[in-house]
């Protein structure tokens, strides 16, 4: 029994999309990528593994904050000269306070 088995793929190039995967196998460096068959079958791969979760993607959020403490140990965070601390003002206006909550809620939704 044969190890390979072939598959054939056409492409429709009036459809962008499929055009530009066309041109895209035909543009790989066959020096770094080997065939285009070797290279669309790690892509695929790569693609049904993300899809199942396997993926090198595919972390949680705690594996995200441990990596960001990591690389941040070693960062030199304090300021070489002492700028003087900002003050907020002691009472917001309800638009100023609008703004500040759409911020802060702003920066959270770039953890989650």
């Amino acid at each position: 029994m044969k190890d390979s088995h072939r598959i054939s793929v056409r492409f429709d190039l009036s459809d962008p999309n499929q055009r530009k995967v066309y041109e895209a196998l035909h543009e790989i460096d066959r020096q770094e990528h080997g065939s285009m068959s070797a290279f669309a079958i790690k892509a695929i791969g790569e693609y049904l593994d993300r899809l199942s979760g396997r993926g090198r993607f595919d972390f949680s959020l705690d594996d995200l904050r441990d990596m960001f403490r990591e690389e941040i140990q070693e960062l030199d965070l304090v300021p070489r000269e002492t700028a003087p601390a900002f003050t907020p003002p002691a009472e917001m206006t309800d638009e100023e306070r609008q703004e500040n909550d759409r911020n802060v809620l702003e920066t959270l939704d770039m953890f989650t």
